[in-house]
């Protein structure tokens, strides 16, 4: 292979290194935070070392361009992320960092130049862990990021995202200078684990994404009665958790069997109050995430999901609500990338699978200004936890695959 499995495995190995004090459960590193700074440091010192020119958008995306032959045409970018979620695994997000800069040292190793210039990126925010919403750096890119949105994203200290900008230094108007015309970047390109297990199913170590699904997610506030638990009769209660769990198995059910073949369904987390054992709830609130590579099939199932909620609430005597806080739109993978992504694959003759992607990236908002595409590896153990694990040679050859699809775009 034209590119360094062990200059891979190092890198990776290296930056797992900046992370908070997690009692050795995983990798956490979260916006703002010391271990996300030095993190960032090391990178940009990793782009340097590399001969690239590294520079900073407005809302502290990093960029690593090397120049082509004609510096004057959009670049090809490589990219993914470097924050991520609490006791997470090393491969989320960094793989496709770490990829990019593999693939500009194997042309440097070989000096080869490109016509167009080629560029590495990180992009800030994209695990919703921190502040409720993911993507932010790429959203900013794409120039679909509302900065008065920012004021209700907040932590669990209360600080809002806004708030946070803020004390960065980073302004309204240079989160708005980050944006980027359509066009201006000629394609971008981004390696990732599957965070599944298709590849491992079908003994492949690498996935050629078509289509990046997409998520509805809701707010679902219930309000019962709260009532002690002992005087209370059966017959005569407003219980807002047992109208939420009649709402959670609905959920699941319409996702199963009453929507497409893709839809998923999932309510990851519930608030109860007062949350005292002696006590009828009386209020609950649901988050709840429905995702689909099939935009019809997901607003098919946001409504019957919306018909769930308000019978439920009228079958059981108490109030409900619902705020959806997020729609987004399943998003194709360029046909021109898709295609020099294949035509990769199969001239070093790396098995793949051909396949789409069940969870977002930033290359989803990277498609409003630019042709996408994506390369799955094969990861074992799922993703966001401490178990997520992919073998260095399988990252290896999807950055082969990277590597090879680059020289076709960028010539």
């Amino acid at each position: 292979m034209r590119v360094s499995r062990e200059r891979i495995e190092k890198d990776l190995k290296d930056l797992a290194r900046f992370t908070a004090d997690t009692g050795g459960r995983g990798i956490t590193r979260l916006p703002f935070t010391p271990e996300d700074r030095a993190c960032r440091e090391a990178i940009i010192a990793k782009f340097g070392d590399a001969g690239l020119h590294v520079y900073t958008d407005g809302i502290g995306n990093i960029y690593g361009r090397r120049e082509g032959s004609q510096p004057g045409l959009p670049a090809v970018m490589i990219g993914s992320h470097l924050d991520t979620v609490i006791n997470a695994g090393i491969f989320d997000g960094p793989a496709g960092v770490i990829a990019g800069l593999e693939v500009v040292r194997a042309l440097n190793d070989r000096s080869i130049q490109t016509e167009k210039p080629v560029e590495v990126a990180n992009f800030v925010i994209e695990e919703s862990t921190a502040f409720g919403k993911s993507c932010i750096g790429s959203r900013a890119v794409a120039g679909v990021l509302d900065y008065d949105e920012l004021a209700t994203l907040k932590d669990k200290n209360g600080k809002s995202l806004q708030e946070a900008f803020r004390e960065a230094g980073i302004t309204k108007k240079e989160i708005e200078a980050a944006r980027r015309e359509k066009g201006s970047i000629d394609s971008y390109m981004e390696l990732h684990i599957e965070q599944a297990d298709n590849l491992i199913r079908a003994d492949k170590p690498v996935g050629i994404v078509t289509a990046i699904a997409a998520a509805t997610r809701f707010r679902v506030n219930i309000t019962g009665r709260a009532s002690h638990s002992g005087a209370t009769p059966m017959g005569e209660r407003k219980d807002a958790l047992c109208a939420a769990a009649e709402i959670i198995l609905g959920i699941e059910e319409i996702a199963s069997a009453k929507a497409g073949k893709d839809t998923v369904g999932t309510v990851g987390n519930v608030t109860v109050r007062p949350g005292a054992i002696n006590v009828v709830p009386g209020e609950a609130e649901l988050a709840v995430d429905l995702r689909d590579i099939d935009k019809d099939a997901k607003d098919m199932a946001t409504e019957k999901i919306i018909s769930l909620i308000k019978n439920t609430g009228e079958n059981r005597g108490v109030k409900t609500e619902y705020t959806i806080t997020a729609s987004d739109t399943p998003v194709p993978a360029s046909q021109r990338v898709l295609e020099k992504i294949k035509e990769a694959a199969s001239e070093i003759e790396i098995p793949h699978l051909v396949m789409h992607s069940a969870a977002a990236h930033d290359a989803a908002y990277l498609a409003e200004v630019a042709d996408m595409g994506m390369i799955f590896i094969r990861s074992y153990g799922g993703s966001h936890n401490p178990e997520e694990w992919a073998e260095f040679e399988d990252i290896a050859r999807g950055t082969e695959v990277l590597l090879e699809a680059t020289l076709r775009l960028s010539t």
